[in-house]
């Protein structure tokens, strides 16, 4: 049973979805950390214009195709932001304990699970043997009449009902094995395994003494699940990640300041220089007068890019006055939401209290049971035994020695099932206490 249960940690799909879930809020926990740093931004831009344009240097209109480049690196760093990033990191802390939790809960139910349907198919195993059983005695029982019949001491007639009763332990055969195939389905499933030869050891399992339940109480057994059990550790984490959303949705009402820095540049086609001088005559006033004019060239890009080179830095601060009653709703919301996370973990108190003490009623009740059913197989065994010498020296009926068998056959299965149903009432038990699951 411990290796069935191992190899379902390890395979079945559930646990393995609440491992993967529990790795992204990981993440969520390690971004949030993570948003404490400063943000970088590059930037890349070419462009290609036709027609009139302006030049992104010189802010003036031109005409005819150009082309234009432009480059820059911000970053920004929040200094104060209401608390809502030292909140984020505990909200996300939680979130990722109780999704651990989730995981550890995932992997004890399928613990629960496989116990269950182990014990069930060792169930179904010992109650083949009992069929079998029965059918081995009807066959002797068979025998015997058949040797009655040729020595002339019984008539044909007799052998009809035994005939009759051996088909039925044949039918009560084939049901034991076909529940013993469901059996080996169902943990096969729980174990994701394909297998059709897949099959299980059958050890001896011992009957615990009254005492190991009588020296229990369903009391202790909640109070100390309450600080163990997964579950409830979990939706323990999840009220205090609802408090920390409170507090995030309060922080959303206070100004927010950041530091900021940015480094540009930029080119463009249109970008000139002057690179030398010619000598013009002015005639507007009537008379020509000779000046310099200057002579443009094209501006290389290594230098535009030094010219153009320009560096900010700043402070900013952003101050929340109206946004249409956004941030109260939300943080109305954000309370209510912890009250419904505090309802459920409540919810879930309850539900693991009313579990426990069900767990425990049923194993006090499964210990009696098994008790009582031990003394009605020992009385039956008396019983049959002496039917089957009466029978065997012909003072007694076949009908008679048949339900004599029957009622043993009955008592047997009854102390089996008894007895299994007790031994998985204290693995529950045991599930609560935090006690690995395993046979002694």
């Amino acid at each position: 049973m411990e290796k069935c249960i191992d190899y379902a940690m390890q395979n079945n799909i559930q646990v393995k979805q609440t491992a993967v879930t529990s790795q992204i809020y990981s993440n969520d926990n390690l971004q949030s950390k993570l948003n404490f740093l400063p943000s970088l931004e590059g930037n890349l831009n070419f462009n290609s214009n036709y027609g009139n344009s302006i030049n992104p240097q010189t802010y003036t209109f031109t005409s005819g195709n150009s082309q234009s480049a432009s480059t820059s690196l911000q970053g920004s760093l929040p200094v104060f932001t209401g608390l809502q990033q030292i909140f984020n990191v505990e909200r996300t802390k939680y979130e990722l304990l109780a999704s651990k939790f989730d995981y550890e809960n995932a992997k004890r139910n399928i613990a629960l699970s496989v116990a269950s349907a182990y014990l069930q198919l060792l169930l179904n195993k010992e109650i083949l043997k009992v069929a079998e059983k029965q059918k081995q005695l009807t066959a002797t029982q068979r025998s015997t009449i058949q040797s009655k019949i040729n020595s002339g001491l019984l008539p044909e007639t007799s052998a009809f009902e035994v005939d009759a009763q051996l088909a039925r332990d044949e039918v009560n055969v084939v049901n034991a094995k076909s529940s013993i195939d469901l059996g080996l389905l169902q943990l096969r499933q729980l174990l994701q395994i394909a297998d059709e030869k897949f099959d299980v050891e059958t050890p001896e399992v011992k009957f615990e003494s009254v005492e190991d339940v009588a020296a229990l109480s369903s009391l202790s057994i909640y109070e100390y699940a309450l600080s163990n059990q997964p579950s409830i550790m979990s939706a323990d984490a999840r009220v205090k990640s609802a408090n920390a959303s409170r507090k995030i949705s309060i922080g959303a009402l206070s100004p927010t300041i950041a530091v900021f820095g940015n480094i540009s540049s930029g080119y463009s086609s249109q970008d000139r220089k002057i690179i030398g001088t010619e000598t013009k005559i002015d005639s507007s006033l009537g008379v020509p007068i000779p000046y310099q004019s200057p002579i443009y060239g094209n501006k290389p890009f290594n230098e535009q890019l030094k010219d153009n080179f320009r560096k900010v830095i700043g402070v900013s601060m952003n101050v929340p006055l109206f946004s249409k009653w956004q941030r109260v709703t939300n943080i109305q919301n954000a309370k209510l939401q912890m009250q419904i996370r505090e309802l459920q973990l409540e919810g879930t108190k309850n539900q693991l209290r009313s579990d426990i003490e069900q767990a425990y009623t049923n194993a006090k009740a499964a210990v009696q049971s098994y008790l009582a059913n031990k003394k009605s197989v020992e009385s039956a065994d008396k019983s049959f035994g002496a039917m089957e010498k009466r029978f065997n020296a012909g003072m007694l009926g076949s009908y008679e020695f048949q339900q004599a068998k029957n009622s043993m056959a009955v008592a047997e299965s009854e102390m089996i099932k008894s007895k299994y149903t007790y031994v998985f009432r204290q693995k529950v038990l045991d599930f609560y206490q935090g006690k690995p699951l395993k046979l002694e």
